[in-house]
C-alpha cells in the first residue's frame, strides 16, 4: 500500500511540472525515460561536449534515430544497446517529451 501511494505521489509530481500536464502522459513518461539521455547528451539533450545534442531533433529524426540503433542500421558505441532496451511507445514517449520541452 505504501508502495502505491508513493509510487501516485511521484506520478503527480511529475504531472505538475511546467510543460507536462500539457503535453499529456506520453511526455511524462518520456521525461522520465528521458533522464538516462542527460548523462551522456546533457541535460535536457544539450551536450556540451563531443556527443551530440538531441534537443534539436525533430521528432521523426529522433524516433528514426533511435529505431535505426535499435535495428543496428545505425552504428554507435553504446546506443545500439541503449535503443534495444526500448519499445516503440517508449521511444515515441522520449521523442514526445523533447519535442514538448522545446515548446516551454
Amino acid at each position: 500500500m505504501v508502495q502505491l501511494a508513493s509510487r501516485m505521489l511521484a506520478v503527480l509530481g511529475v504531472l505538475l511540472l511546467p510543460g507536462v500536464a500539457i503535453a499529456g502522459p506520453s511526455a511524462a513518461h518520456g521525461m522520465a525515460l528521458a533522464y538516462a539521455c542527460a548523462a551522456c547528451h546533457g541535460p535536457n539533450g544539450h551536450s556540451q561536449g563531443a556527443i551530440p545534442s538531441i534537443d534539436t531533433l525533430p521528432q521523426e529524426d529522433f524516433i528514426a534515430a533511435l529505431k535505426a540503433f535499435r535495428a543496428d542500421s545505425r552504428k554507435g558505441t553504446v546506443m545500439n544497446r541503449i535503443a534495444k532496451g526500448l519499445d516503440d511507445t517508449e521511444i515515441d514517449a522520449i521523442a514526445a517529451y523533447f519535442a514538448t520541452s522545446r515548446q516551454h
